[in-house]
């Protein structure tokens, strides 16, 4: 059984708040089986659940605010579109992340092949020692490096720091379990080579 969420007290989605007026319009546009009670406590468990892994992969593929504020509500539309064909065949992570992956990476490819580049922003208490100054500039480089990666590559190593297993993010990406391991080394072996730009 899953708790009951207050849909008014979640933050807000590319300016619309509260989130009950886009569950109802979803259930409007795609009336099923269940009904709109369930289908918006669904809806609000998954996004309470899963919303910060979301943010996660929609802030690997963005360039600004409001392209991750774009990338972010096609997320959540796509989440709220395959709930009503969501089986259960993989966990409810696996499925979060294969729909948050496919949706930036159609968005991506549908962009200007130029490279764009995310400003990175890192809400951290920082306190002005050295120390800390130290992490955050390597924090800082990090992201900067992962955003150069190709959109597979940049899905991989997201899910690999999120700490998922090879399987994991095999299912989300369709490569092999062997590929991911390979992906995941040469990656690792660039990022370690280019540190002499730290």
């Amino acid at each position: 059984m899953t708790a009951s969420i207050n849909i008014s007290t979640l933050p807000a989605i590319a300016g619309c708040n509260p989130w009950r007026k886009i569950v109802k319009l979803f259930a409007a546009i795609l009336p099923g089986q269940v009904t709109e009670s369930e289908r918006e406590q669904h809806f609000a468990r998954l996004v309470n659940d899963y919303g910060a892994l979301i943010s996660r992969v929609c802030f690997s593929y963005s360039s600004s605010t409001d392209d991750f504020n774009d990338l972010r509500q096609d997320v959540l539309i796509n989440i709220w579109n395959g709930l009503k064909t969501y089986r259960g065949d993989a966990a409810e992570s696996t499925w979060i992340y294969r729909v948050a992956f496919n949706t930036c990476v159609s968005t991506v490819r549908k962009r200007t092949s130029q490279p764009r580049f995310v400003a990175v922003e890192l809400n951290m208490d920082v306190t002005a020692d050295e120390a800390d100054n130290d992490l955050l500039e390597r924090i800082e480089w990090l992201h900067r490096q992962i955003d150069r990666l190709t959109p597979i590559d940049k899905a991989v190593i997201t899910m690999w720091l999120d700490e998922r297993s090879y399987d994991e993010i095999a299912e989300v990406t369709g490569l092999s379990r062997n590929n991911v391991a390979v992906k995941i080394n040469r990656i690792k072996t660039r990022l370690s080579h280019d540190t002499s730009s730290l």
